[in-house]
């Protein structure tokens, strides 16, 4: 591969190629993301009925958190891939801080939520005791590891504005497979584990989500997009 496809290959592979070596890990990077709430939902049914509604219930609040963190991410992702096309690194760069910025305010916004509105949400829903104890204390624990999330979506939006996708891929399948493995540990109690029962079913995503964005952030520093300026252009500097 030439220097200057491997540096910008958006702006030099053909056409077929590209949509193919692009849309393919993305494809299987949202197949991937399904199987969380897949496995999930089989795990906590076998728990109780009352467990899987309470779950049920707080997907609207995780529903709101994926639209603001992929909202915000396609915005950043825009403007990223716009600004290294017109080579404009400077911009690039504060495009990917103030989006990351963002993802830290969204955290922010949703912990508190969650933290303060998770009892009148389900309580809203049903009447039955155990659902509304439930479902708040699980809606509590989704809001207070959002962290993961909306760092996860937006890494995975900056590395999709400078051509990685096959990065996505990977990573997110990684977290998939964190996610099958430590969920029935932690629900069940398997190993040294305790039973968490449903409280632990939050956890193995935010986890299998967390690892990726301190991996992301190695992926989409500085010193790596380097890679994406042409010969002899300067480095983008950090701010």
């Amino acid at each position: 591969m030439s220097e200057e496809l491997r540096e910008n290959k958006m702006g030099t592979m053909p056409v077929r190629r590209l949509v193919l070596s692009m849309s393919l890990p993305m494809m299987i990077a949202m197949l991937v993301q399904a199987l969380y709430n897949v496995v999930d939902s089989y795990f906590v049914a076998k728990l109780s009925e009352n467990a899987l509604t309470a779950v049920g219930m707080v997907f609207p609040f995780q529903n709101l958190m994926i639209a603001v963190g992929v909202g915000t991410g396609v915005g950043v992702n825009a403007f990223l891939s716009r600004s290294l096309g017109e080579k404009n690194y400077d911009a690039a760069n504060r495009a990917a801080e103030n989006g990351v910025f963002l993802a830290v305010l969204s955290t922010l916004v949703f912990t508190v939520a969650g933290l303060t509105l998770a009892h009148p949400f389900i309580a809203v829903q049903t009447d039955i005791p155990d659902i509304v104890s439930s479902g708040t204390a699980y809606m509590r624990i989704c809001g207070g590891l959002s962290f993961g999330l909306f760092l996860e979506i937006m890494f995975e939006r900056l590395l999709q504005a400078t051509g990685r996708t096959f990065y996505t891929m990977l990573t997110q399948g990684t977290g998939a497979i964190i996610n099958i493995i430590m969920d029935p540990v932690l629900i069940f109690g398997l190993g040294p584990s305790p039973a968490w029962r449903w409280r632990g079913l939050p956890q193995p995503p935010s986890w299998a989500r967390s690892w990726r964005p301190s991996w992301r952030c190695c992926s989409t520093s500085p010193a790596t997009t380097i890679s994406t300026q042409p010969s002899g252009a300067s480095a983008p500097t950090a701010r």
